[in-house]
């Protein structure tokens, strides 16, 4: 086992089932698409190949190296007072570590109940979309709540909460609102620094894809984000 230890094989399965999971959930909408030849799911299976990649480059990094090179620098972390600092911010505690994990549940938690309440409901394709909007609604803003109590898991669970949101909502409709949540959780609180830095990123997102590379993005499947999406795509091609 090289230098393996528990807790390495442990991270390693957790991403490992996460990126099957990921890819499962993949299957139903891996769907031909008339702007992108390679289909609607070829942008998360790449994400996927690459949390795989990682993960198993991590893996093999350990089992050679082992801790050696960490338990260096996390001496040196708690030599600086680091470790006195996160006990005294709460961050080894029971309760922080649900917090935690709350938080990385709400993604999955947008991946499955709106299904089981449609199912349950016997609800139509209408009510089926105004039942996904409401829990996305509803999670989001407890995600907004979340996010200064418990940074480091909404920083974990932000890209994933994206991903989940992005079939339904679209890209071009909650880019915007992922840019800014990345830089409030980077510790940026300047309002109009912000929102210049979002508009700036959008912009080149939109023009590398739409004008450059002439790739569509995730226009999201319900309305009024799909009308949203189809109108950007409209515009700018």
């Amino acid at each position: 086992m090289g230098n393996l230890r528990t807790n390495h094989l442990v991270e390693a399965g957790f991403w490992l089932l996460l990126a099957l999971f990921l890819y499962a959930y993949s299957i139903p909408f891996d769907k031909e698409i008339e702007i992108y030849k390679y289909g609607a799911a070829a942008w998360p299976r790449a994400i996927i190949v690459f949390m795989v990649l990682a993960s198993l480059g991590q893996l093999i990094w350990q089992w050679r190296r082992g801790d050696g090179e960490a338990a260096g620098m996390l001496g040196a972390a708690s030599g600086d007072g680091a470790e006195e600092a996160a006990r005294e911010a709460g961050h080894s505690s029971l309760a922080w570590y649900l917090s935690t994990a709350g938080v990385l549940a709400m993604p999955f938690v947008y991946m499955l109940l709106p299904d089981w309440i449609s199912s349950g409901l016997g609800l139509e394709k209408t009510g089926g979309h105004a039942v996904r909007v409401i829990i996305a609604g509803l999670l989001s803003a407890l995600f907004i709540w979340a996010m200064p109590r418990n940074s480091v898991g909404a920083m974990l669970s932000l890209p994933i909460f994206f991903a989940a949101l992005l079939q339904d909502l679209g890209f071009y409709a909650i880019a915007p609102v992922f840019i800014l949540g990345v830089m409030f959780l980077m510790g940026e609180r300047r309002a109009k620094w912000m929102l210049s830095v979002m508009v700036l990123l959008y912009g080149i997102i939109l023009a590398l894809f739409l004008k450059l590379l002439y790739v569509g993005l995730p226009t999201g499947n319900i309305r009024p984000f799909y009308d949203f999406g189809t109108w950007v795509v409209t515009v700018l091609q």
